[in-house]
């Protein structure tokens, strides 16, 4: 990495293409806090309760090379040993992101967080706590720290935004679990056309299910017993989305700007916008669609053997919350009563591949897309004028629980009237990502 200077800028770095926004970040802290280099590199390796600390010196010398405990009454001696004109890494993981923020807080002090899949410990034949925390530190000494795959540190509002997807997520998923159970119970007694007849999603659908099923057979009355109790934790867990989707309206609230851009896509709703911005935040954070795709784990897994290479199935890494939620939009794109490009090359994907995987494939276009639209800040159409009609009748009655229909969203958009003049002064391809005309 080299510096040129010019005369708008007395100092602009020339960053190798593979540095990360995060990163050059990070490098532009670290220049700030330490106006000549920082003075000692810290490695940190974590576990559940307690972290090894290795420190070395400019020569490379290890300083310090200890353990300390993470309990909250005793954390404090770990910051203690922190000096300014720092330079600490660790890898991310459970608790991470707090631990990196108290230090950034301390005078003099760069904390950076890199992603564990491009450090390569696990490769060393010496797997130690002791011996990762000394492979971090002289990684960080031998490396400019904008070279290195770093992540994001979110703030404590970006970390309560994403804790609370991630808990109504779970809500979600223990919903759809019970509802199956309470199915099979009604399968299993011989009445499998209980959802056709009755609507057991809802409280007095499933009350009338249960009296109309089993009665008063005293031979059933265990399984009425059952399916009461059954239907009494399903109540308990409805109640609870009905105040997760009040919680996700804040989140979509908080960045209108987002809200009024991904809303414009078929299929997007409420909990796709708010996972987007929880786990997602600034795009500016990834030079690349590739990358954001990565980040939700919707990019296939490489084997390379010799001269053969094969894909196989998606990594699953990043956030599975918000990798969730973009399948299950693109399966609510497909319920969608109109016609458009995205939703005709599912249907392709689908005869060749499978409804699943299919979807799947299609969330990761979906990235893409809403990539290019929030870096160019224009909002989905299409390019045939029947279908763009199509699409703006839909956006008139699409309708996003708790908050209320999508035109009240991106009309209180300060930023829509500029949204829409440039959307019409860009060029859409098949699928509605946005370029400029050449």
């Amino acid at each position: 990495m080299e510096e040129r200077k010019t005369a708008d800028h007395p100092s602009v770095f020339d960053y190798p293409q593979y540095c990360t926004p995060v990163g050059i970040a990070a490098g532009e802290e670290s220049r700030r806090k330490h106006k000549g280099g920082a003075k000692r590199f810290v490695g940190l390796d974590l576990s559940k309760q307690s972290c090894h600390v290795c420190i070395v010196d400019q020569q490379g010398m290890v300083v310090l090379h200890e353990g300390y405990s993470l309990r909250s009454s005793k954390r404090d001696k770990l910051y203690e040993v922190l000096e300014e004109g720092d330079l600490v890494l660790m890898e991310a993981s459970t608790g991470t992101f707090n631990i990196a923020r108290a230090m950034n807080n301390i005078p003099g002090v760069v904390a950076c967080v890199v992603n564990p899949h491009s450090t390569r410990i696990n490769q060393t034949k010496k797997k130690t706590d002791k011996e990762d925390s000394l492979f971090l530190a002289r990684l960080l000494l031998r490396t400019p720290v904008e070279e290195l795959q770093l992540v994001s540190i979110p703030s404590g509002q970006e970390m309560a935004n994403r804790d609370t997807i991630s808990h109504y997520r779970s809500i979600d998923r223990s919903h759809s679990q019970m509802i199956n159970r309470l199915h099979a119970l009604f399968f299993d007694k011989g009445f499998p056309e209980v959802g056709k007849v009755h609507d057991i999603h809802t409280k007095t659908g499933r009350a009338a299910a249960i009296e109309s099923c089993f009665g008063t057979d005293r031979s059933l009355a265990p399984s009425k017993r059952i399916a009461k109790e059954l239907s009494m934790q399903l109540t308990l867990l409805e109640e609870l989305q009905e105040r997760g989707e009040k919680q996700l309206a804040k989140i979509v609230r908080s960045d209108d700007r987002t809200a009024t851009i991904l809303g414009s896509i078929p299929g997007v709703g409420l909990k796709t916008i708010a996972s987007f911005i929880a786990f997602v935040g600034d795009i500016e954070r990834f030079h690349s669609a590739k990358q954001l795709a990565a980040y939700c784990g919707l990019v296939p897994r490489v084997y390379q053997s010799g001269q053969r290479d094969a894909a196989r199935k998606i990594t699953k890494e990043g956030q599975a919350a918000l990798r969730g939620y973009l399948i299950e939009s693109v399966f609510a794109m497909m319920r969608t009563s109109f016609d458009f490009p995205l939703k005709r090359k599912y249907e392709e994907f689908r005869e060749r591949m499978g409804a699943r995987k299919a979807a799947v494939a299609i969330a990761r276009k979906l990235v893409t897309m809403m990539y290019a639209m929030l870096r160019h800040g224009t909002m989905f159409t299409v390019e045939d004028a029947e279908e763009r009609q199509e699409v703006a009748a839909y956006h008139a009655r699409k309708n996003l629980q708790t908050i209320g229909r999508y035109n009240k969203i991106r009309q209180s958009c300060k930023a829509y009237p500029e949204m829409v003049a440039l959307t019409n002064s860009l060029v859409a391809n098949e699928l509605g990502v946005f370029k400029f005309p050449d």
